[in-house]
């Protein structure tokens, strides 16, 4: 029998980014070799879908992702990450124990469900979902549900959290670009001031989105990034923002979006420079199905695990292009700790490891 803490441990050692997770693949793998009655299918990339087919019928897919977060850790936990400057500060490692758990509970018990486990990298802004489903991989399948968790530290150990409907928002990462012409700042009528646009763009940003979408339609617009100019004499030949907006409908992801370029060209216009944004991730908003949720709750009530009704949040999670194509599910999984509740993205994030068992139970309780 698995040894899971040992497991998370081993994977928290060794964070690798999207579309690197090759110590990860190998080491699952590694474990997968002493389960019976498990086809294993990989890639040309990192990634893992584990085909458990005892009968026709219907397939259910459960998902868990592999990678890592660019961000050096600072728990102190004993087992911290061997990569320095990578960390799974975002539970992934959580994940991938709870869905070998799963794997191993199903193969003891002799499950007569059709289920698929997929090992998804590149969950953090690199399209790892997408790549899986233009494998084509999963059109070999008839599924009809698929299923994940997501850890929260926010939320205490030994309860969960869901909504029906929207769940998680759509999210995009841009780049915008400001490309004037550099001169000593003694003579700055010479030049463009790319800096001076990027700032303009910033603050115009900020107030046309509050005057377009009030406070009963929320989205978001921020940028956590910017840089101008490369010395202090100098007037800035370039200034790039890098940042993200969120909404929670199509209608408003496009509305905002058409918003942020009419900004752009305004201001472009208005300091005579050129401009661009550079449109990268995209996430699509996670739907959960009413039905899936109902038997969720169920679960957990026979459990005697709490479940708490979820906010809409404007996280991104790229479950949501398995949403978008099958009946599926995501839920908070609480990991809090008494007294830390570091939660994602956090050098300090540590979930409580009694989750992993907690995780494990409900999963096989939705086969």
């Amino acid at each position: 029998m698995f040894d899971l803490i040992s497991i998370r441990k081993e994977l928290h050692k060794i964070p690798e980014l999207g579309f690197e997770e090759i110590k990860t693949q190998k080491y699952i793998l590694q474990l997968l070799e002493n389960l019976d009655g498990l086809k294993i299918h990989t890639f040309d990339f990192p990634g893992i879908l584990v085909e458990y087919s005892h009968e026709n019928g219907k397939y259910k897919l459960f998902r868990a992702d592999m990678d890592g977060f660019p961000i050096t850790e600072d728990t102190n936990c004993g087992f911290e990450s061997k990569h320095i400057g990578k960390m799974h500060a975002c539970g992934h490692d959580m994940h991938m124990t709870i869905l070998i758990g799963f794997i191993e509970k199903v193969v003891a018990n002799n499950s007569n469900n059709n289920l698929l486990f997929l090992f998804q990298p590149a969950e953090e802004g690199m399209g790892g979902a997408t790549r899986i489903l233009n494998t084509g991989i999963l059109n070999k399948f008839a599924i009809s549900e698929t299923y994940a968790l997501h850890v929260n530290g926010g939320i205490r150990t030994g309860e969960i959290a869901s909504r029906s409907g929207i769940f998680f928002a759509n999210t995009q990462e841009i780049e915008v670009v400001f490309k004037g012409k550099s001169a000593h700042v003694a003579f700055a009528e010479k030049g463009i001031n790319a800096l001076s646009a990027g700032v303009d763009f910033y603050i115009e940003l900020e107030n046309e989105i509050k005057k377009e979408f009030p406070v009963d339609k929320p989205v978001i617009c921020a940028f956590g990034k910017m840089n101008a100019g490369v010395v202090m004499n100098a007037v800035p030949a370039e200034c790039r923002l890098e940042g993200t907006f969120r909404a929670f409908t199509k209608e408003d992801h496009e509305q905002l979006s058409a918003l942020i370029e009419n900004v752009k060209s305004k201001i472009a216009k208005k300091h005579r420079i050129d401009a661009e944004i550079i449109y990268k991730a995209y996430y699509k908003e996670v739907i959960n199905d009413k039905t899936l949720l109902k038997k969720l709750k169920f679960h957990a009530s026979e459990m005697g695990i709490k479940f708490n009704n979820a906010e809409m949040v404007f996280t991104g999670e790229d479950f949501g292009f398995f949403t978008e194509k099958y009946n599926g599910l995501l839920f908070w999984l609480g990991v809090g700790n008494e007294n830390d509740n570091a939660d994602l993205h956090s050098p300090n994030f540590l979930p409580n490891e009694k989750a992993i068992d907690i995780g494990v139970e409900i999963f096989f309780k939705l086969i």
